[in-house]
């Protein structure tokens, strides 16, 4: 066993802030090494001190798709991949009824997740009209385009907790979006009271240690209630279909890394997609899905894993399941 990752694994569990040089040695760890396993173990046994134990079932409601001109290169929705031709978007009744089940199926918090084509006032109508249908405190996330401080306000007004937002691997270069403005709407939300969560991601084969490493310090640096790993689903027919995707042994490895080097204040570590191997490395927040998803290539999943589906994973991994509204959006 290498003396020097266990000296890196020895620190981060002491509750110590790894520095990029340590990162970057863990995420250069060869895949099924003893390292890797050693690795996997710490992320899960730092996780558990953090969370007590209790994972939590995040639930996605994707509300619409289209031919989206954010233009992301790993996504189904961006107008190069030429998968979806037309917009399609839910009507209130199936998504206000995709919350309902999903509340009571016992999902710790709803995720509303828009392309940049929908409405602005669409979204804040709908995010209104869920809060108002809950019978619960669940609370409602926005995993949505760029915004400001205006809207930011606007979104918690109308009962909105957090939001999901990313700086992603790649952003400028094979997005159209700018990593300032993605921080700038982080930002944005943090100013007006919102938590955030946030993931490394979409994670490919072609990602250097560095960029990972690069990305979790950035993280680290904002305020995020949670963040984690995702790996890239590869859309066909994508520029990305030449490099495929990791395993997701690598990427228990990169979650496990993900919530060691986040450091203690930190204190959720996700993982997508949902994945035993995951849970078992220390990612202690999952997603159940529901209607679009930049990973599929239909208007309704057919990816999505259902509320009990995240819950059997984390019975198989003996994580312990909260009960009630997720503790990470209070």
């Amino acid at each position: 066993m290498d003396k020097r990752i266990i000296q890196i694994l020895n620190k981060a569990t002491d509750g110590g802030l790894l520095d990029r040089a340590e990162i970057i040695d863990l995420l250069s760890v060869q895949n099924l090494s003893p390292e890797s396993f050693a690795i996997q173990q710490a992320g899960r046994a730092w996780e558990s001190q953090l969370s007590d134990g209790f994972a939590e079932v995040h639930a996605h409601i994707g509300l619409d798709a289209s031919p989206c001109p954010m233009d992301c290169e790993f996504c189904s929705f961006a107008e190069r991949n030429g998968i979806f031709h037309e917009e399609v978007v839910h009507p209130l009744e199936k998504v206000l009824q995709d919350a309902r089940d999903l509340e009571s199926s016992g999902a710790n918090a709803l995720y509303l997740v828009t392309t940049i084509r929908y409405g602005r006032q669409d979204l804040l109508d709908v995010a209104a009209e869920i809060k108002e249908t809950l019978t619960t405190d669940i609370p409602i996330v926005a995993n949505i385009a760029d915004f400001g401080p205006e809207y930011a306000r606007e979104l918690k007004r109308v009962g909105v907790s957090g939001v999901y937002h990313a700086i992603r691997l790649g952003e400028g270069v094979c997005t159209r979006g700018k990593k300032e403005q993605r921080i700038r709407t982080i930002e944005s939300a943090l100013d007006a009271g919102l938590k955030v969560g946030n993931c490394i991601e979409p994670i490919g084969p072609e990602h250097s240690p560095e960029e990972i490493a690069d990305l979790i310090l950035l993280m680290r640096s904002l305020d995020v209630v949670f963040s984690g790993a995702m790996r890239r689903t590869t859309v066909p027919g994508s520029s990305f279909e030449a490099f495929g995707d990791i395993s997701f042994g690598r990427l228990a490895t990169v979650a496990a890394i993900t919530a060691l080097a986040t450091g203690p204040d930190i204190k959720g570590n996700c993982s997508h997609e949902p994945s035993q191997l995951c849970a078992q490395a220390g990612a202690n927040i999952l997603w159940a899905s529901r209607g679009t998803d930049p990973r599929d290539t239909s208007p309704e999943t057919e990816r999505g894993y259902s509320v009990g589906q995240v819950r059997d994973i984390y019975f198989e991994t003996d994580w312990k399941v909260w009960e009630g509204p997720s503790r990470y959006y209070q």
